[in-house]
């Protein structure tokens, strides 16, 4: 076994684990997100993650979580789109095609979802605020915003992970230009 074999062995099974990991993922924020709009309770745990004990105060009629499913399918579609992404560059890595321009391709899908997420968290808050208060039968209306470390962190990431398939991009692109000519 050469010594360039044993890394990408351990590249491979990684890579095989977390395309699972990330396919149960997958299957668990779908579900997760159904089960939230179908259980009270859990729609009242999202309000209050995203929106504070402003979101305690919230009602939690039937309208009200149809109207929060409402607010949150976009941020969650992205996510899931990003996900998608992921599992596929995990799939490429455990093919042994970590270094080319379709593993970058999908790094940067995913990387772009993950930057996205932040401009979507406080526009998530802002919609189901304004979305569940809409559906609250006093006629009380709200309308809050929140930003999150968490909406930052994201856009870094994103940022820094798109820079990086960047590079991985340009460089499987100079490696096949460069095998081309051998």
């Amino acid at each position: 076994m050469s010594v360039l074999t044993v890394p990408f062995d351990r590249l491979t099974r990684l890579a095989r684990a977390m395309e699972i990991v990330t396919t149960l993922g997958i299957a668990l924020v779908i579900a997760g997100m159904v089960a939230c709009f179908l259980i009270p309770d859990w729609t009242r745990n999202l309000l209050l993650a995203k929106l504070g004990q402003v979101g305690a105060a919230l009602p939690i009629t039937p309208q009200a979580r149809l109207a929060a499913a409402g607010a949150v399918t976009l941020p969650v579609v992205v996510m899931v789109y990003g996900l998608f992404a992921v599992r596929a560059l995990f799939r490429e890595c455990a093919r042994g095609r970590a270094l080319t321009v379709r593993a970058a391709h999908h790094l940067q899908v995913f990387a772009s979802s993950v930057a996205l997420q932040a401009p979507l968290g406080p526009l998530t808050s802002a919609l189901l605020s304004v979305a569940v208060s809409m559906a609250d039968p006093s006629g009380q209306r709200l309308s809050a915003i929140t930003f999150s470390l968490h909406d930052y962190y994201a856009l870094i990431i994103g940022g820094a992970l798109f820079a990086a398939a960047t590079v991985l991009r340009e460089a499987a692109r100079l490696a096949d230009e460069n095998a081309k000519f051998v």
